[in-house]
């Protein structure tokens, strides 16, 4: 397993009901973790998702997050739960690659 001992792993979704748990196992590992809040940058956004990635200049992406809201807002919004999903995940690794980004990992 690599080491992660001097890497700034970004883990998006941090704050969430898996992300708090992988943030606490990485913190054991020695890295700087870094959780990206949507008050200060929704990765919807292009331009936001842009400045993220310069404002925190990670090593290591770990992409948990995602829009959820339980069956009925699902049901009520299916277009837009999807359509922000692809979103996230498509701007976070592809300004990820742009940036030179070591790795990334979506989940």
């Amino acid at each position: 397993m690599a080491s992660l001992a001097s890497k700034r792993v970004v883990v998006t979704g941090g704050s969430g009901f898996l992300g708090r748990h992988v943030v606490a196992a990485l913190g054991t590992r020695g890295c700087t973790v870094l959780v990206p809040r949507k008050a200060n940058y929704d990765l919807t956004r292009a331009s936001d998702v842009e400045r993220m990635y310069g404002d925190l200049n990670p090593d290591v992406v770990l992409h948990l997050a995602a829009v959820v809201g339980g069956i009925g807002a699902n049901r009520d919004s299916p277009g837009r739960f999807f359509f922000e999903n692809v979103m996230l995940g498509a701007l976070t690794m592809e300004l990820a690659r742009q940036h030179g980004v070591e790795k990334f990992v979506g989940i």
